[in-house]
């Protein structure tokens, strides 16, 4: 589906055959569409109508959110996360922080926060009897949920007129990066990067 629909790359997303298509204004969206459907039935492909939906300003794609302030995870996503009770054994901490790691785009220093719990998880195979959940990995899964809560969790779009600001940290437990933009004298987040740190790295 992607080769097919690659004249129409520059504003169409592909997955599988979930076809997102992105336009600045109502004319251009008119066109894209066109554009679109052309080629769909150039290749003999048939679209399913109730499943179209045309001249959106807010989508769900992916378990995102996506709109043209930026895009955040969907509320069912976060939901899932909040509702997790605190691991009390070793697979629940790998569920849990498994599914928080989808999360790591959004929260500055993730993986520095993470780091308690990835201490107790990333354990071979003859150590996993000894795992524990102590006081650290507590109040690491109280930070990360208390930033699902409070923090907030959308990222902007770049914009190609202003230069990109690339910021990093580093320390003992993880390395920190973000990509920000002033975009008319406003501080956009664009990303969040961060990793554990590894033996070698200290």
């Amino acid at each position: 589906m992607a080769e097919v629909l690659s004249p129409c790359r520059l504003f169409t997303l592909v997955y599988i055959d979930d076809i997102v298509v992105f336009s600045r204004s109502f004319e251009e969206h008119v066109e894209h569409i066109q554009q679109l459907l052309s080629i769909l039935s150039k290749y003999n492909f048939q679209l399913n109508p109730p499943k179209c939906k045309l001249f959106q300003q807010k989508i769900d794609y992916l378990s995102h959110v996506i709109s043209e302030k930026g895009f955040q995870p969907n509320d069912e996503r976060t939901r899932s996360i909040k509702n997790l009770r605190e691991p009390s054994n070793l697979v629940e901490a790998n569920k849990f922080l498994g599914g928080l790691s989808w999360y790591r785009k959004f929260i500055p220093g993730f993986a520095s926060i993470a780091a308690p719990i990835h201490k107790v998880t990333n354990l071979t195979r003859e150590n996993r009897k000894n795992f524990k959940w102590e006081v650290p990995q507590h109040e690491a899964f109280l930070e990360l949920k208390q930033h699902l809560v409070t923090s907030p969790l959308c990222l902007d779009y770049s914009n190609d007129d202003c230069p990109i600001i690339l910021t990093t940290d580093a320390s003992k437990i993880g390395i920190g990066g973000t990509l920000q933009q002033n975009i008319h004298g406003e501080m956009k987040n664009l990303y969040y990067h961060s990793q554990v740190t590894s033996s070698t790295q200290n």
